[in-house]
């Protein structure tokens, strides 16, 4: 509990906020009138703090590094016995009951159902930090979204949707960094404090965001919009701060994963293994550098590669895909293959991190009469439909892929009227319009039709 009274500190936040507000218009306006392009600099002020934070990591760098190689290899351990443990949450998470791993809640759905599942939006605040501009998603997501409402399809937001980790790109972004890296410092003393800075900053993002959040809203008093929680957005098992999103979204709640069942089988003989169709969740939670309680490691490299993306050379190493990630997909060279790691870390030369191919192995080992139900994920930015495993088998998996491609997202289609079983597709510009490909399985790759 802090010291102070809430409307000193929400006060005291917002007397901040409004002052960067004013450096970065400043900024904005010796830049010159009118738009500043996708990627605008961050700043002078979360420049220098970009620059003061990445010469303190690079110089703790030989204490650090060991450091993070022994966490990554205890967490690593953490990951595989939950890896162990998968198969009896799946049942667990089924039957809707308690499981052995981080499960808080489960949502219910009707199989039969027609869902846009889209995942990895990764929205923020104004600035650099806005990846959907930067990546020319934010109106083509927005028009797409509205058109699959029209036609009557629920979207399901499979986490990482709001994104708290990454922080500079503008004055507010790094004001918010320095304020939480004190918070946390202090402890929990400063838990009230840090609720407070994470709502404002929670306001900030549907702000920039706010013709989405509006149609959103319209499809929640529909009963049209349901989310997932990811790892980005994480904050959000504060109930709090799922309350202050509930006034821009009516109902919002924001379970770990999304069932989608025979309702009427379940009302006659209980929720079981065998009505269920499909499990929707995020995917990190056997992830060992980002799951539940196993983010160290996860949130300092965002923290890192945030400050690199700030510096005047930035944009190397922001976490953006490239253009060729939406080429090569738009050729039908995408890759359909599960990922595998390194068993000690955790990790890959390619910093992925959540283990696929010991995951479903491990499923394959303990399947039950008929199959498990599809599992949808995001989390990786791979989109992935029936990839293959090493030694070439097919696995029933489905990843929805990446919210922020450039001029592109990837996403599932459930169309439980028609066809109970996921379809993926790519929304692109396309001479200046949206333009719809299905992803189809060809082996290891992902054909275009």
């Amino acid at each position: 509990m802090d010291f102070f009274p809430s409307r000193w500190r929400r006060a005291a936040i917002d007397a901040v906020g409004q002052l960067a507000d004013g450096v970065d218009d400043w900024w904005t306006g010796r830049q010159g009138a009118g738009p500043i392009g996708p990627a605008p600099s961050a700043g002078v002020p979360a420049t220098l703090w970009a620059a003061s934070k990445t010469a303190a990591a690079l110089a703790a760098v030989p204490l650090t590094a060991g450091i993070a190689a022994v966490a990554a290899v205890q967490a690593q351990r953490t990951a595989l016995g939950r890896i162990e443990q998968f198969d009896a949450q799946i049942h667990a998470t089924c039957e809707d009951r308690p499981g052995p791993l981080p499960v808080r809640r489960a949502l219910r759905l009707p199989a039969d159902g027609r869902y846009l599942i889209t995942s990895d939006l990764h929205r923020g605040i104004g600035g650099r930090l806005d990846w959907p501009l930067r990546q020319g998603t934010k109106d083509l997501y927005r028009h797409v979204v509205s058109s699959y409402a029209d036609e009557g399809w629920t979207l399901l937001e499979n986490g990482d949707v709001e994104d708290f980790w990454m922080v500079g790109g503008s004055t507010w972004g790094a004001t918010y960094d320095v304020v939480r890296l004190a918070t946390g410092a202090v402890g929990p003393l400063a838990d009230d404090t840090r609720r407070d800075l994470l709502g404002n900053h929670l306001e900030r993002i549907v702000e920039n965001n706010q013709p989405l959040y509006d149609l959103l809203a319209e499809m929640s008093r529909g009963d049209r919009y349901r989310r997932t929680l990811g790892n980005h957005d994480d904050v959000l098992v504060d109930t709090v701060l799922a309350d202050r999103l509930a006034h821009h979204l009516p109902g919002f709640v924001v379970p770990d994963a999304i069932v989608l069942t025979d309702l009427d089988g379940e009302a006659a003989d209980g929720p079981s293994l065998h009505h269920v169709a499909a499990v929707v969740m995020h995917g990190h939670l056997t992830d060992a550098w980002n799951g539940p309680g196993l983010a160290t490691l996860g949130r300092a490299a965002t923290w890192i590669s945030s400050g690199l993306d700030d510096l005047p050379t930035g944009g190397l190493l922001s976490g953006l895909p490239g253009e060729v990630a939406t080429e090569t997909l738009l050729d039908g060279r995408a890759e359909n293959q599960l990922i595998a790691l390194d068993v000690r870390y955790g990790g890959n030369r390619r910093f992925d991190s959540l283990d696929e191919e010991r995951l479903f192995t491990r499923l394959v080992r303990s399947a039950p009469d008929g199959g498990w139900p599809w599992l949808i994920f995001g989390h990786t930015h791979f989109p992935m439909l029936r990839p293959v495993d090493s030694a070439g088998n097919v696995v029933r998996y489905a990843n929805s892929g990446c919210g922020v491609l450039p001029g592109a997202f990837t996403a599932v289609e459930w169309d439980g009227s028609n066809d109970a079983s996921p379809r993926l597709v790519m929304h692109h510009v396309e001479h200046g319009r949206p333009a719809r490909r299905e992803l189809v399985p060809d082996g290891d790759v992902l054909a275009v039709r």
